[in-house]
């Protein structure tokens, strides 16, 4: 026997008397509302409390734009702040605290330097790898950028730029205990 759908009702084979050249027609059609009928079944479990609005923030990772979901953070006036950000609920999340160094990335927001879509409304931040890249993690230790001289400001992309500019004395990296879980949601 062929792998087609048979119809039958009291022992009668509906798709016998389809003639021939129609048979190719009715079995997709069968499939298509068998599928038809699973996604009905399911819709019909699915609430409106089922889905939830994010938003995604952009940032720089090797010289590309990323987006970025943050979700949870282990300071509670950064989640409250990033919360009426976003507009969605950002957790705070205590322990996150004490991950070990070697499962989070860096990640760098400026305080100051070219006016753009950054947290404190200049650029935007720089995390220091993709998914895929060695080092990558989710979890990104924040660090906050102040350029020294604002008149040579320029936009950085990368946290090879991040780290020439610092040997140059040209920003300083303030270092924070502050960890943010804001996996990736883009690849290069």
């Amino acid at each position: 026997m062929s792998n087609t759908i048979i119809f039958k009702d009291k022992d009668v084979n509906y798709y016998s008397m389809v003639p021939t050249k129609y048979k190719p027609f009715v079995s997709i059609v069968s499939i298509l509302c068998f599928l038809l009928i699973i996604d009905v079944d399911s819709l019909a479990f699915a609430t409106t409390g089922d889905t939830i609005p994010l938003s995604f923030s952009k940032g720089y990772g090797d010289g590309d734009i990323m987006l970025f979901i943050a979700t949870d953070t282990s300071d509670n006036q950064t989640a409250v702040s990033m919360t009426a950000s976003l507009g969605h609920k950002v957790n705070y999340v205590p322990e996150l605290s004490s991950i070990p160094k070697p499962y989070i990335q860096q990640g760098y927001d400026f305080l100051n330097g070219v006016k753009g879509e950054g947290s404190f409304g200049f650029q935007l931040p720089v995390a220091s790898a993709f998914p895929g890249d060695k080092g990558y993690s989710p979890l990104v230790q924040l660090n906050l950028v102040k350029w020294v001289d604002t008149v040579n400001a320029r936009v950085l992309k990368s946290s090879q730029d991040i780290e020439q500019a610092q040997r140059n004395g040209e920003i300083q990296i303030i270092n924070t205990k502050i960890i943010i879980n804001s996996p990736a949601i883009s690849q290069k």
